[in-house]
């Protein structure tokens, strides 16, 4: 499949990749399209019980974490991001 991206498009992705957060192209497309998958699946089960349980499991750990940082109990964002990219790369390797 070929697809033809908009010059917004492409220049978004261009500079995602340019500052690092991503190493390529198609990891930044491929980000976007499992984000578009959460967000369709999580639409499509906002009266699932499952789903209900995990939004106030998320909440508990906002709540939680804002209790952390006020106290100063901060982590790096780069060890961060670098957990989030994991955690897509990892998500990626599930789909394929």
């Amino acid at each position: 499949m070929q697809i033809t991206l908009s010059p917004d498009q492409t220049q978004v992705l261009e500079a995602l990749v340019n500052h690092g957060q991503y190493s390529s192209l198609e990891e930044a497309i491929n980000t976007a399209l499992l984000l578009l998958i959460d967000d369709i699946t999580l639409s499509d089960s906002s009266n699932n019980p499952n789903y209900l349980a995990w939004v106030e499991e998320t909440r508990n750990k906002i709540n939680i974490a804002r209790e952390q940082a006020q106290r100063g109990e901060l982590l790096n964002a780069d060890d961060v991001l670098a957990q989030l990219r994991d955690k897509v790369k990892k998500a990626r390797q599930v789909i394929v």
